[in-house]
Protein backbone atom coordinates (compact mmCIF):
# COMPACT_ATOMS: atom_id res chain seq x y z
CA UNK A 1 0.00 0.00 0.00
CA UNK A 2 1.47 3.05 -0.63
CA UNK A 3 1.39 5.54 1.99
CA UNK A 4 2.50 8.74 0.65
CA UNK A 5 -0.47 9.12 -1.40
CA UNK A 6 -2.63 8.29 1.42
CA UNK A 7 -2.24 11.99 2.92
CA UNK A 8 -5.57 12.31 5.12
CA UNK A 9 -7.26 15.80 3.44
CA UNK A 10 -8.29 18.03 6.29
CA UNK A 11 -10.39 21.06 5.45
CA UNK A 12 -9.04 23.61 7.13
CA UNK A 13 -5.90 24.94 5.43
CA UNK A 14 -2.89 25.80 7.59
CA UNK A 15 -4.02 23.78 10.33
CA UNK A 16 -2.44 20.37 9.45
CA UNK A 17 0.97 20.74 11.67
CA UNK A 18 -1.57 21.22 14.46
CA UNK A 19 -3.32 18.31 14.17
CA UNK A 20 -0.26 16.13 14.01
CA UNK A 21 0.65 15.40 17.61
CA UNK A 22 -2.98 16.36 19.04
CA UNK A 23 -6.22 14.54 17.86
CA UNK A 24 -4.36 12.59 15.56
CA UNK A 25 -2.15 10.94 18.07
CA UNK A 26 -5.57 9.90 20.28
CA UNK A 27 -6.65 6.42 21.43
CA UNK A 28 -5.65 4.29 19.04
CA UNK A 29 -2.44 1.73 18.95
CA UNK A 30 1.01 2.57 17.39
CA UNK A 31 1.78 1.26 14.16
CA UNK A 32 4.83 -0.56 14.62
CA UNK A 33 5.74 -1.30 10.96
CA UNK A 34 6.87 -4.41 10.16
CA UNK A 35 5.97 -6.43 13.24
CA UNK A 36 5.07 -9.86 12.34
CA UNK A 37 1.52 -11.02 12.36
CA UNK A 38 0.21 -13.71 15.10
CA UNK A 39 -3.08 -14.76 13.40
CA UNK A 40 -4.96 -14.20 10.55
CA UNK A 41 -8.71 -13.92 10.07
CA UNK A 42 -11.60 -13.38 7.19
CA UNK A 43 -14.80 -12.29 7.56
CA UNK A 44 -17.80 -11.09 5.84
CA UNK A 45 -18.36 -7.87 7.53
CA UNK A 46 -15.71 -6.01 10.24
CA UNK A 47 -16.78 -3.28 12.34
CA UNK A 48 -14.38 -1.04 13.40
CA UNK A 49 -15.63 0.67 16.74
CA UNK A 50 -18.42 -0.73 19.59
CA UNK A 51 -19.96 2.07 20.35
CA UNK A 52 -23.74 3.15 19.74
CA UNK A 53 -23.44 2.88 15.81
CA UNK A 54 -21.17 -0.16 15.93
CA UNK A 55 -22.88 -2.43 18.02
CA UNK A 56 -26.22 -1.54 16.24
CA UNK A 57 -24.70 -2.44 12.75
CA UNK A 58 -22.66 -5.29 14.37
CA UNK A 59 -26.69 -6.54 15.50
CA UNK A 60 -28.51 -5.85 11.98
CA UNK A 61 -25.26 -7.32 10.18
CA UNK A 62 -25.36 -10.52 11.54
CA UNK A 63 -29.20 -10.73 11.49
CA UNK A 64 -28.84 -10.70 7.93
CA UNK A 65 -26.92 -13.77 7.80
CA UNK A 66 -23.41 -12.07 7.72
CA UNK A 67 -20.38 -13.22 9.29
CA UNK A 68 -19.33 -10.24 11.49
CA UNK A 69 -16.22 -8.94 13.43
CA UNK A 70 -16.79 -5.94 15.73
CA UNK A 71 -12.98 -4.71 17.31
CA UNK A 72 -13.52 -2.44 20.24
CA UNK A 73 -10.81 -1.09 22.11
CA UNK A 74 -12.16 -0.74 25.37
CA UNK A 75 -13.56 -3.52 27.70
CA UNK A 76 -17.09 -2.51 27.47
CA UNK A 77 -19.57 -2.16 24.72
CA UNK A 78 -21.78 1.14 23.76
CA UNK A 79 -18.57 3.52 23.36
CA UNK A 80 -19.70 7.61 25.08
CA UNK A 81 -22.84 5.87 26.58
CA UNK A 82 -21.05 2.99 28.80
CA UNK A 83 -17.19 3.98 28.79
CA UNK A 84 -17.91 7.86 29.14
CA UNK A 85 -20.68 7.35 31.62
CA UNK A 86 -22.99 9.57 29.35
CA UNK A 87 -25.64 6.73 29.68
CA UNK A 88 -28.92 8.77 28.84
CA UNK A 89 -30.44 8.88 25.36
CA UNK A 90 -31.82 11.91 25.13
CA UNK A 91 -35.43 12.62 23.96
CA UNK A 92 -35.60 12.05 19.78
CA UNK A 93 -36.31 9.32 17.43
CA UNK A 94 -35.40 5.92 17.57
CA UNK A 95 -35.19 2.69 15.29
CA UNK A 96 -36.60 -0.68 16.50
CA UNK A 97 -32.69 -1.96 17.42
CA UNK A 98 -32.70 0.97 20.32
CA UNK A 99 -36.19 0.05 21.38
CA UNK A 100 -35.39 -3.49 21.98
CA UNK A 101 -31.68 -3.04 23.55
CA UNK A 102 -34.35 -0.62 25.58
CA UNK A 103 -37.03 -3.49 26.88
CA UNK A 104 -33.43 -6.02 26.75
CA UNK A 105 -32.23 -3.68 29.37
CA UNK A 106 -35.37 -3.01 31.25
CA UNK A 107 -36.25 -6.88 31.92
CA UNK A 108 -32.72 -7.61 33.88
CA UNK A 109 -33.05 -4.43 35.51
CA UNK A 110 -30.88 -1.52 33.88
CA UNK A 111 -32.93 1.06 31.71
CA UNK A 112 -35.85 3.21 32.82
CA UNK A 113 -37.47 6.34 31.22
CA UNK A 114 -36.56 9.27 33.68
CA UNK A 115 -38.49 12.48 33.50
CA UNK A 116 -35.94 15.64 34.17
CA UNK A 117 -36.76 18.10 36.88
CA UNK A 118 -35.28 20.79 39.14
CA UNK A 119 -32.94 19.93 41.81
CA UNK A 120 -33.98 20.64 44.83
CA UNK A 121 -30.50 20.90 45.68
CA UNK A 122 -27.75 23.88 46.68
CA UNK A 123 -26.18 23.75 43.65
CA UNK A 124 -26.85 24.63 40.02
CA UNK A 125 -28.08 21.26 38.71
CA UNK A 126 -30.31 19.31 36.46
CA UNK A 127 -31.67 16.18 37.51
CA UNK A 128 -32.80 13.00 36.51
CA UNK A 129 -34.51 10.12 38.34
CA UNK A 130 -34.96 6.89 36.45
CA UNK A 131 -38.40 4.58 37.29
CA UNK A 132 -38.44 1.34 36.08
CA UNK A 133 -41.86 1.13 36.90
CA UNK A 134 -44.28 -1.25 34.21
CA UNK A 135 -46.13 1.93 33.04
CA UNK A 136 -43.47 4.12 32.07
CA UNK A 137 -44.19 5.17 28.13
CA UNK A 138 -41.01 4.70 25.87
CA UNK A 139 -42.85 5.99 23.65
CA UNK A 140 -42.49 9.74 25.33
CA UNK A 141 -39.11 9.14 24.69
CA UNK A 142 -38.76 9.01 20.92
CA UNK A 143 -39.56 12.99 20.35
CA UNK A 144 -37.56 15.99 21.31
CA UNK A 145 -40.43 18.21 21.12
CA UNK A 146 -44.07 18.46 20.04
CA UNK A 147 -44.54 19.35 16.30
CA UNK A 148 -47.54 21.31 16.88
CA UNK A 149 -45.68 23.31 20.06
CA UNK A 150 -45.08 26.78 18.27
CA UNK A 151 -42.42 26.83 21.18
CA UNK A 152 -40.90 23.86 20.46
CA UNK A 153 -40.56 22.85 24.53
CA UNK A 154 -38.50 19.76 25.20
CA UNK A 155 -40.34 17.03 25.85
CA UNK A 156 -39.01 16.22 29.51
CA UNK A 157 -38.57 12.18 29.06
CA UNK A 158 -35.36 10.55 28.22
CA UNK A 159 -33.80 7.10 28.64
CA UNK A 160 -31.03 6.35 31.52
CA UNK A 161 -29.35 3.61 31.38
CA UNK A 162 -26.71 1.85 33.50
CA UNK A 163 -23.56 0.92 31.34
CA UNK A 164 -23.11 -1.78 32.78
CA UNK A 165 -26.64 -3.72 31.88
CA UNK A 166 -25.64 -1.69 27.88
CA UNK A 167 -22.61 -4.35 27.39
CA UNK A 168 -24.89 -7.40 28.94
CA UNK A 169 -27.48 -7.61 26.30
CA UNK A 170 -25.40 -6.21 23.46
CA UNK A 171 -23.31 -8.96 23.65
CA UNK A 172 -26.07 -11.66 24.35
CA UNK A 173 -27.86 -10.54 21.45
CA UNK A 174 -25.07 -10.41 19.24
CA UNK A 175 -24.40 -14.19 20.31
CA UNK A 176 -28.27 -15.07 20.08
CA UNK A 177 -27.62 -14.08 15.95
CA UNK A 178 -24.85 -16.83 15.70
CA UNK A 179 -22.82 -14.48 13.82
CA UNK A 180 -21.22 -11.85 15.42
CA UNK A 181 -17.61 -12.21 17.00
CA UNK A 182 -16.40 -9.32 19.70
CA UNK A 183 -12.89 -8.64 20.00
CA UNK A 184 -12.88 -5.99 22.80
CA UNK A 185 -9.54 -4.41 24.53
CA UNK A 186 -8.44 -4.35 20.72
CA UNK A 187 -7.45 -1.51 18.84
CA UNK A 188 -6.98 -0.87 14.97
CA UNK A 189 -4.02 0.44 13.68
CA UNK A 190 -3.19 0.37 10.19
CA UNK A 191 -5.58 -0.65 7.10
CA UNK A 192 -3.92 -2.20 4.16
CA UNK A 193 -5.89 -1.76 0.07
CA UNK A 194 -5.82 -3.27 -3.05
CA UNK A 195 -3.34 -1.93 -5.71
CA UNK A 196 -5.75 0.46 -6.90
CA UNK A 197 -7.00 2.23 -3.34
CA UNK A 198 -10.83 1.89 -4.24
CA UNK A 199 -10.97 -1.34 -1.47
CA UNK A 200 -10.04 -1.97 1.94
CA UNK A 201 -8.67 -5.38 1.72
CA UNK A 202 -7.77 -5.81 5.23
CA UNK A 203 -7.07 -4.42 8.61
CA UNK A 204 -4.27 -5.06 11.36
CA UNK A 205 -5.41 -5.01 14.89
CA UNK A 206 -3.71 -5.02 18.19
CA UNK A 207 -5.78 -7.39 20.56
CA UNK A 208 -6.00 -7.92 24.47
CA UNK A 209 -2.93 -10.50 24.84
CA UNK A 210 -0.90 -7.51 22.71
CA UNK A 211 -0.62 -9.88 19.14
CA UNK A 212 -1.04 -8.42 16.00
CA UNK A 213 -4.20 -9.90 13.68
CA UNK A 214 -4.89 -9.26 10.44
CA UNK A 215 -8.54 -9.21 9.32
CA UNK A 216 -9.74 -9.75 6.17
CA UNK A 217 -13.15 -8.67 4.96
CA UNK A 218 -15.77 -8.18 1.96
CA UNK A 219 -17.41 -4.86 3.82
CA UNK A 220 -15.83 -2.39 6.56
CA UNK A 221 -17.98 -0.08 8.94
CA UNK A 222 -15.83 2.46 10.54
CA UNK A 223 -17.93 3.55 13.60
CA UNK A 224 -15.12 4.67 15.81
CA UNK A 225 -16.57 8.00 16.58
CA UNK A 226 -12.75 9.55 15.06
CA UNK A 227 -13.31 7.75 12.14
CA UNK A 228 -9.69 6.34 12.64
CA UNK A 229 -10.03 3.66 9.81
CA UNK A 230 -11.44 6.33 6.99
CA UNK A 231 -8.89 8.70 8.11
CA UNK A 232 -5.98 6.19 7.84
CA UNK A 233 -7.31 5.29 4.26
CA UNK A 234 -6.43 8.90 3.17
CA UNK A 235 -10.61 10.15 2.77
CA UNK A 236 -11.02 13.67 2.88
CA UNK A 237 -12.38 15.14 6.52
CA UNK A 238 -13.42 17.95 8.50
CA UNK A 239 -12.49 18.98 11.50
CA UNK A 240 -13.27 22.46 13.87
CA UNK A 241 -15.72 25.23 12.22
CA UNK A 242 -16.76 25.53 8.84
CA UNK A 243 -16.62 28.65 7.37
CA UNK A 244 -19.98 30.01 5.52
CA UNK A 245 -18.26 29.74 1.99
CA UNK A 246 -18.16 25.26 2.51
CA UNK A 247 -22.12 24.72 2.34
CA UNK A 248 -23.09 28.13 2.76
CA UNK A 249 -25.14 28.06 5.57
CA UNK A 250 -26.66 30.61 7.49
CA UNK A 251 -25.54 30.17 11.25
CA UNK A 252 -21.55 29.26 9.27
CA UNK A 253 -18.97 32.57 10.07
CA UNK A 254 -17.38 33.61 7.42
CA UNK A 255 -14.21 32.36 8.61
CA UNK A 256 -13.75 28.82 9.75
CA UNK A 257 -11.45 28.18 12.99
CA UNK A 258 -10.16 25.19 14.81
CA UNK A 259 -12.60 25.03 17.69
CA UNK A 260 -14.24 22.15 18.87
CA UNK A 261 -16.98 21.44 21.15
CA UNK A 262 -15.93 21.05 24.78
CA UNK A 263 -15.17 17.56 26.23
CA UNK A 264 -16.81 15.56 29.53
CA UNK A 265 -15.31 13.96 31.96
CA UNK A 266 -17.52 11.87 34.00
CA UNK A 267 -17.74 10.31 37.29
CA UNK A 268 -20.14 7.73 39.48
CA UNK A 269 -21.04 8.22 43.18
CA UNK A 270 -22.92 5.84 45.66
CA UNK A 271 -24.44 6.24 48.95
CA UNK A 272 -22.58 5.27 52.35
CA UNK A 273 -23.09 4.91 55.71
CA UNK A 274 -19.29 6.02 55.96
CA UNK A 275 -18.41 7.93 52.86
CA UNK A 276 -14.42 8.61 52.15
CA UNK A 277 -14.13 12.23 52.03
CA UNK A 278 -12.95 13.96 49.40
CA UNK A 279 -9.72 15.70 49.61
CA UNK A 280 -9.67 19.05 48.97
CA UNK A 281 -7.58 19.93 45.62
CA UNK A 282 -4.02 21.15 45.61
CA UNK A 283 -3.57 24.73 44.15
CA UNK A 284 -6.22 26.33 42.10
CA UNK A 285 -8.33 24.10 40.27
CA UNK A 286 -10.68 25.20 37.30
CA UNK A 287 -14.31 23.27 37.46
CA UNK A 288 -17.99 24.58 36.65
CA UNK A 289 -20.13 24.81 39.76
CA UNK A 290 -22.94 23.02 38.40
CA UNK A 291 -23.86 19.41 37.40
CA UNK A 292 -26.33 17.40 35.58
CA UNK A 293 -27.29 14.10 37.71
CA UNK A 294 -29.19 10.80 36.57
CA UNK A 295 -29.84 8.88 39.68
CA UNK A 296 -31.21 5.46 40.41
CA UNK A 297 -33.22 3.79 42.93
CA UNK A 298 -30.51 1.86 44.18
CA UNK A 299 -28.71 5.21 45.28
CA UNK A 300 -26.17 5.32 42.60
CA UNK A 301 -25.34 8.69 40.78
CA UNK A 302 -23.95 9.57 37.41
CA UNK A 303 -22.74 12.44 37.81
CA UNK A 304 -21.60 15.29 34.57
CA UNK A 305 -20.12 18.14 35.21
CA UNK A 306 -20.24 19.72 31.55
CA UNK A 307 -17.75 20.87 30.28
CA UNK A 308 -14.89 19.48 31.76
CA UNK A 309 -12.26 20.90 29.22
CA UNK A 310 -12.04 22.73 26.06
CA UNK A 311 -12.74 21.07 22.80
CA UNK A 312 -9.44 22.57 21.39
CA UNK A 313 -7.49 20.62 24.37
CA UNK A 314 -7.74 16.98 22.55
CA UNK A 315 -5.74 18.67 19.64
CA UNK A 316 -3.42 20.65 21.55
CA UNK A 317 -3.14 18.11 24.11
CA UNK A 318 -3.90 15.03 22.83
CA UNK A 319 -5.88 12.20 24.18
CA UNK A 320 -3.96 10.88 26.99
CA UNK A 321 -2.85 14.12 28.01
CA UNK A 322 -6.29 15.10 28.24
CA UNK A 323 -7.44 12.25 30.24
CA UNK A 324 -4.59 12.48 32.67
CA UNK A 325 -5.43 16.79 33.05
CA UNK A 326 -9.46 16.17 33.41
CA UNK A 327 -8.77 13.84 36.52
CA UNK A 328 -7.50 16.47 39.08
CA UNK A 329 -10.81 18.90 37.41
CA UNK A 330 -13.35 16.07 38.36
CA UNK A 331 -11.89 15.22 41.84
CA UNK A 332 -11.77 18.85 42.52
CA UNK A 333 -15.67 18.90 41.40
CA UNK A 334 -16.39 15.90 43.62
CA UNK A 335 -15.08 17.95 46.65
CA UNK A 336 -16.85 20.78 45.73
CA UNK A 337 -20.03 18.43 45.16
CA UNK A 338 -19.83 16.76 48.37
CA UNK A 339 -19.95 19.69 50.64
CA UNK A 340 -23.40 19.76 49.57
CA UNK A 341 -25.82 18.37 51.85
CA UNK A 342 -27.62 16.25 49.29
CA UNK A 343 -24.86 14.64 48.51
CA UNK A 344 -22.62 14.01 51.54
CA UNK A 345 -23.48 10.58 52.43
CA UNK A 346 -22.02 9.71 48.85
CA UNK A 347 -18.25 8.87 47.73
CA UNK A 348 -16.75 8.51 45.03
CA UNK A 349 -16.98 5.29 43.25
CA UNK A 350 -15.36 5.41 39.20
CA UNK A 351 -14.50 7.94 37.52
CA UNK A 352 -15.48 7.40 33.18
CA UNK A 353 -12.22 5.39 31.95
CA UNK A 354 -13.36 7.16 28.91
CA UNK A 355 -13.54 10.88 27.68
CA UNK A 356 -17.05 12.23 26.49
CA UNK A 357 -16.22 13.21 23.23
CA UNK A 358 -18.48 15.27 21.14
CA UNK A 359 -17.00 16.35 18.15
CA UNK A 360 -13.70 15.35 16.32
CA UNK A 361 -13.31 14.37 13.00
CA UNK A 362 -16.03 14.37 10.40
CA UNK A 363 -15.90 12.60 7.14
CA UNK A 364 -16.45 14.55 3.43
CA UNK A 365 -19.03 12.22 2.36
CA UNK A 366 -21.06 11.52 -0.74
CA UNK A 367 -23.60 13.84 0.36
CA UNK A 368 -22.98 16.03 4.04
CA UNK A 369 -25.72 16.62 5.72
CA UNK A 370 -25.99 20.48 6.71
CA UNK A 371 -27.93 23.49 8.22
CA UNK A 372 -29.96 23.47 4.92
CA UNK A 373 -31.58 19.77 5.85
CA UNK A 374 -31.70 20.77 9.18
CA UNK A 375 -34.06 23.88 8.60
CA UNK A 376 -36.18 21.88 5.84
CA UNK A 377 -37.05 19.06 7.64
CA UNK A 378 -38.91 16.14 6.50
CA UNK A 379 -41.22 18.27 5.08
CA UNK A 380 -39.02 20.24 2.76
CA UNK A 381 -36.23 17.90 2.09
CA UNK A 382 -36.29 15.67 -1.07
CA UNK A 383 -33.81 13.11 -0.69
CA UNK A 384 -34.95 9.62 -1.66
CA UNK A 385 -32.63 7.73 0.39
CA UNK A 386 -32.96 8.78 3.90
CA UNK A 387 -32.41 6.25 6.30
CA UNK A 388 -32.46 7.62 9.81
CA UNK A 389 -34.10 10.54 11.57
CA UNK A 390 -33.46 13.64 14.15
CA UNK A 391 -34.48 16.17 15.52
CA UNK A 392 -32.29 17.38 18.57
CA UNK A 393 -31.38 20.73 18.19
CA UNK A 394 -27.77 22.32 17.36
CA UNK A 395 -26.40 21.58 20.27
CA UNK A 396 -22.94 23.96 21.16
CA UNK A 397 -21.08 23.22 24.37
CA UNK A 398 -17.87 25.36 25.43
CA UNK A 399 -16.70 28.72 23.91
CA UNK A 400 -19.53 29.50 21.64
CA UNK A 401 -21.98 27.90 23.14
CA UNK A 402 -25.33 27.94 21.92
CA UNK A 403 -28.38 25.33 21.50
CA UNK A 404 -30.55 26.15 18.40
CA UNK A 405 -34.12 24.66 17.52
CA UNK A 406 -34.82 22.41 14.70
CA UNK A 407 -38.11 23.15 13.20
CA UNK A 408 -39.10 19.69 13.21
CA UNK A 409 -37.65 16.30 12.66
CA UNK A 410 -34.99 15.67 9.86
CA UNK A 411 -33.87 12.91 7.55
CA UNK A 412 -30.15 11.72 7.02
CA UNK A 413 -29.24 10.27 3.77
CA UNK A 414 -27.14 6.99 3.13
CA UNK A 415 -25.17 8.67 1.11
CA UNK A 416 -23.63 10.63 4.52
CA UNK A 417 -22.48 7.08 5.13
CA UNK A 418 -20.41 6.61 1.97
CA UNK A 419 -17.33 8.50 1.70
CA UNK A 420 -16.69 10.61 -1.16
CA UNK A 421 -14.13 9.48 -3.70
CA UNK A 422 -13.74 5.76 -5.19
CA UNK A 423 -14.02 3.48 -1.70
CA UNK A 424 -16.16 0.35 -2.58
CA UNK A 425 -16.42 -1.37 0.39
CA UNK A 426 -16.42 1.30 3.35
CA UNK A 427 -19.28 2.89 5.05
CA UNK A 428 -18.89 5.60 8.01
CA UNK A 429 -21.44 5.05 10.97
CA UNK A 430 -20.64 7.27 13.69
CA UNK A 431 -20.63 11.54 14.66
CA UNK A 432 -17.78 11.38 12.08
CA UNK A 433 -19.97 10.69 9.47
CA UNK A 434 -20.50 13.14 6.31
CA UNK A 435 -22.23 15.94 8.81
CA UNK A 436 -21.60 19.47 8.79
CA UNK A 437 -20.11 21.23 12.38
CA UNK A 438 -23.80 22.73 12.59
CA UNK A 439 -25.70 19.27 11.74
CA UNK A 440 -23.19 17.58 13.55
CA UNK A 441 -24.04 19.39 16.86
CA UNK A 442 -27.48 17.68 16.06
CA UNK A 443 -27.09 14.93 14.82
CA UNK A 444 -24.44 13.12 17.14
CA UNK A 445 -27.21 11.68 19.92
CA UNK A 446 -26.76 7.99 20.71
CA UNK A 447 -30.13 7.02 19.20
CA UNK A 448 -29.72 8.62 16.04
CA UNK A 449 -25.69 6.87 15.73
CA UNK A 450 -27.96 3.72 16.46
CA UNK A 451 -29.87 4.31 13.26
CA UNK A 452 -27.04 4.98 10.86
CA UNK A 453 -25.39 1.44 12.64
CA UNK A 454 -28.55 -0.51 11.62
CA UNK A 455 -28.75 1.08 7.89
CA UNK A 456 -25.11 0.46 7.63
CA UNK A 457 -25.49 -3.41 8.57
CA UNK A 458 -27.95 -4.00 6.68
CA UNK A 459 -26.35 -2.49 3.57
CA UNK A 460 -22.98 -3.84 4.27
CA UNK A 461 -24.21 -7.63 4.51
CA UNK A 462 -26.06 -7.09 1.26
CA UNK A 463 -23.15 -5.97 -0.28
CA UNK A 464 -20.97 -8.79 1.10
CA UNK A 465 -23.86 -11.16 0.09
CA UNK A 466 -24.44 -10.05 -3.79
CA UNK A 467 -20.23 -8.98 -4.18
CA UNK A 468 -21.19 -5.14 -4.93
CA UNK A 469 -19.93 -2.18 -4.11
CA UNK A 470 -21.70 -0.18 -1.19
CA UNK A 471 -23.24 2.29 -3.40
CA UNK A 472 -24.76 -0.14 -5.36
CA UNK A 473 -26.82 -1.99 -3.47
CA UNK A 474 -30.59 -1.74 -3.78
CA UNK A 475 -31.40 1.71 -1.75
CA UNK A 476 -34.66 2.10 -2.67
CA UNK A 477 -35.20 -1.19 -0.82
CA UNK A 478 -33.05 -0.63 2.18
CA UNK A 479 -35.46 2.80 2.66
CA UNK A 480 -38.59 0.99 2.29
CA UNK A 481 -37.31 -2.00 4.82
CA UNK A 482 -35.65 1.14 7.46
CA UNK A 483 -39.01 3.12 7.11
CA UNK A 484 -37.27 5.73 8.71
CA UNK A 485 -39.67 8.93 8.28
CA UNK A 486 -42.56 6.72 10.39
CA UNK A 487 -40.12 7.15 13.57
CA UNK A 488 -41.54 10.48 13.59
CA UNK A 489 -45.15 10.65 12.96
CA UNK A 490 -46.32 14.54 12.88
CA UNK A 491 -48.62 14.05 15.94
CA UNK A 492 -48.92 12.42 19.12
CA UNK A 493 -51.01 10.73 21.07
CA UNK A 494 -49.87 12.18 24.03
CA UNK A 495 -49.45 15.44 25.86
CA UNK A 496 -46.72 17.13 28.37
CA UNK A 497 -47.68 16.77 31.32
Amino acid sequence: MARSAKTVGILLAGLAMGLAGGAAATAVAADPADAPVHQQRTTDVCIVGGGSGGVAAAIAAAREGAQVILVERQSRLGGTGTNAFVSSWEPGPGCSIAEELYQRMKAIGGAGVARSRPAQTQAPMGLLLVSEDEDEDYARTLVRALPEDPQRRRVPYCVPYQPEAFDTVVRQTLEETGNATVMDRSTFFRAETNAAETRVRSILVRDDQDRIVRIHADVFIDATGDIWLARDLGCEVMLGIDPRSRFDEPSAPETGSLQLNAITRCYRIEPSERPEQAAAPEGDVSFPRAAFVTGWENGTRMVNMMPTLPGRALIDLGYEQCLVQSEPIVRAHWHWLQQIPEFQHYELREIAPMLGIRESYRLMARYVLTEHDLQAGLPGQQHPDIIAVADHPCDVHGAGGHLIQVPTAYGVPYRCLIPAGSWENLLVACRGAGFSRIAASSVRLQRTMIQLGHAAGIAAAWAARENQAVDSIDVPLLVERLDAKSRYPLQRSFVIP
